[in-house]
């Protein structure tokens, strides 16, 4: 009876250790929406440039490209940024969430300062670029994952 007591203990603690173990999100995105960039040089054709956090990134790179693929086409359906004649392409940017680059979930690149922060100080903890362009009456979207070569997603209706 002693032992049982001990067992069940025990049982509940290992039930438990799973239990917050399997609790660990994977892939949490968080977007800097005060970092958007907007690049106007040319009148017809403005680029936008979104910038993310990824928090406890996949280690796997096909799974983490797939989970990027969904995270902006989900952003897509809502952005309506590609239907201005103006806007050309735009480039979502993704970093690995780190004591540096948590930085920015509260404040601005201080670009041009003395000291100033900006996000691409941080190159090792770039994870990848997602780019759609314009193309005819559709667009191009590619991957760029850091050290993996681009990978086209799709080229819909390019066609003139």
């Amino acid at each position: 009876m002693k032992y049982l007591q001990s067992i069940r203990i025990i049982a509940i603690i290992y039930f438990l250790l799973i239990a917050m173990s399997c609790d660990r999100k994977k892939n949490d995105f968080i977007p800097l929406e005060h970092m958007t960039f907007t690049n106007a040089y040319y009148k017809n054709a403005v680029k936008i440039s979104y910038y993310i956090l990824i928090d406890n990134p996949e280690p796997n790179e096909s799974i983490l490209k797939k989970d990027i693929i969904r995270y902006v086409e989900n952003r897509l359906k809502s952005n309506k940024s590609l239907t201005q004649r103006e806007i050309s392409s735009l480039n979502f940017v993704f970093y690995r969430k780190t004591d540096n680059t948590s930085y920015f979930i509260t404040n601005k690149e201080s670009a041009g300062e003395l000291l100033g922060e900006e996000i691409s100080h941080y190159q090792q903890d770039y994870i990848a670029n997602y780019l759609v362009s314009k193309c005819g009456r559709g667009t191009v979207e590619k991957i760029y994952l850091y050290n993996l070569p681009e990978e086209i997603i799709s080229d819909k209706n390019c066609a003139e």
